[in-house]
């Protein structure tokens, strides 16, 4: 069974398709008056997801995602390969059900300036909506992910910086 690798930085490899991956699109808290900002930049196959998160405003957060190419249905984790700054960060999935967009997350720490691997099941994904679990939604599938993304959430000022060097669903 072949595994979908994600190259973050140059292609999207989908099992005999590529299509350029720098169309992240950045998703801040300004959405509701907060003064956080973010943005992703690509530099040599490394996304680079940086910026500020600002309390002003009810604020405190950003994010980014991007599309992706519909998975198989055999896929049950995604591995990332992120560096980090020591602070939690939130790997996202939109999906699709019934109709509807769901946003499901999961959350992993990282560790100040180290390369490291997590690998996710999509069981443990949660679903939720505008920061609301959603306790009666499906498990994730893999096939009705549209867009992976990053968010970052803090009750504190502070600057962010996540390096990911690569997402793998397998």
């Amino acid at each position: 069974m072949p595994t979908l690798a994600i190259l973050l930085g140059i292609l999207f490899m989908t099992y005999s398709t590529a299509v350029k991956a720098n169309n992240w699109q950045v998703v801040n808290d300004g959405v509701m008056g907060g003064l956080s900002h973010g943005k992703v930049e690509v530099n040599k196959q490394i996304a680079i997801f940086q910026g500020h998160i600002s309390t002003e405003n009810n604020g405190g957060f950003s994010s980014a995602y991007k599309p992706i190419a519909k998975l198989s249905k055999n896929i049950h984790s995604v591995k990332i390969t992120i560096k980090g700054d020591g602070l939690r960060y939130q790997l996202r999935a939109r999906s699709q059900v019934e109709g509807y967009e769901i946003a499901y997350k999961i959350e992993f720490d990282t560790t100040a300036n180290k390369i490291e691997t997590f690998i996710l099941p999509l069981e443990q994904f949660q679903a939720t909506f505008r920061g609301r679990t959603i306790s009666n939604a499906p498990v994730l599938k893999a096939e009705t992910i549209s867009h992976i993304g990053f968010l970052i959430s803090n009750k504190q000022p502070t600057d962010f910086l996540l390096l990911i060097q690569s997402v793998n669903f397998i």
